[in-house]
């Protein structure tokens, strides 16, 4: 990733309808382009990165992009265009640990147990016992370790390996007996973030019809939603939408 004597450009094609903007209180973008399914953003930030701490950050709020949404590529760039501070993106979900991943003594492969501890914290994010898409660590992995190994198989081959071990354990993190959630909690609790996560689908959905100024009854909040008429009407009776 190159660092620029001006200000930096972000851009970043999602998979989505837009809601995402409005999900994570993005600031606004200084070009939203729609492709179909998916749409890409561009945003100006201050800044050229010169300084180590500054890197890691824009690494890590990247990072947090392909976390909260499904990213399907990013690129950066240079602009002349006046930028946003990297703050403005505190919408987005965060990652623990994430100054973390490569510090401490964890074996020789740092770059290994970096990926497996940010497998955790996406776990941990999402709920033990829900499905972490494989794509999420690939795009960690190449973000942040590219320059470093030059080896994009390597990486893959990396990502692979831990993606397959949690897989197997149907993504829960092992610990010792008495300390982790039962199957019965876990499917609980990835019920209660279901219901929590359609709930904010929904308020997203009426906040961008706000936006658009369209109307909003239970077949556009289902379309912009993706959700069914049932869960739409539902939400919308909860939040006293009429």
């Amino acid at each position: 990733m190159k660092l620029y004597k001006k200000n930096t450009k972000l851009s970043i094609t999602i998979q989505g309808d837009g809601q995402e903007i409005f999900n994570y209180s993005l600031p606004h973008p200084i070009k939203y382009t729609r492709y179909g399914s998916k749409y890409e953003l561009e945003y100006a930030l201050k800044g050229y990165f010169s300084t180590k701490s500054s890197y890691e950050y824009l690494n890590d709020i990247i990072a947090r992009f392909t976390l909260s949404m499904r990213v399907l590529n990013i690129n950066i760039s240079s602009t002349e265009e006046k930028g946003i501070e990297l703050s403005y993106f505190r919408g987005l979900k965060s990652i623990k640990r994430a100054n973390d991943y490569e510090k401490g003594d964890r074996g020789e492969d740092n770059i290994f147990w970096s990926i497996k501890l940010y497998t955790e914290d996406l776990i941990r994010e999402s709920g033990e016992g829900n499905l972490i898409a494989y794509s999420l660590l690939e795009s960690f992995a190449l973000s942040r370790f590219i320059e470093r190994t030059q080896d994009k198989s390597t990486l893959k081959a990396k990502c692979r390996s831990i993606w397959n071990w949690y897989n197997e354990r149907e993504w829960t993190i092992p610990t010792r007996k008495g300390k982790g959630m039962s199957k019965a909690e876990s499917a609980r609790a990835a019920h209660t973030k279901l219901a929590a996560d359609t709930k904010a689908k929904v308020i997203g959905a009426v906040e961008a019809l706000n936006f658009l100024q369209e109307k909003i009854n239970i077949a556009t909040v289902s379309r912009q939603a993706q959700v069914s008429r049932d869960t739409a009407k539902k939400y919308l009776i909860e939040l006293n939408i009429k």
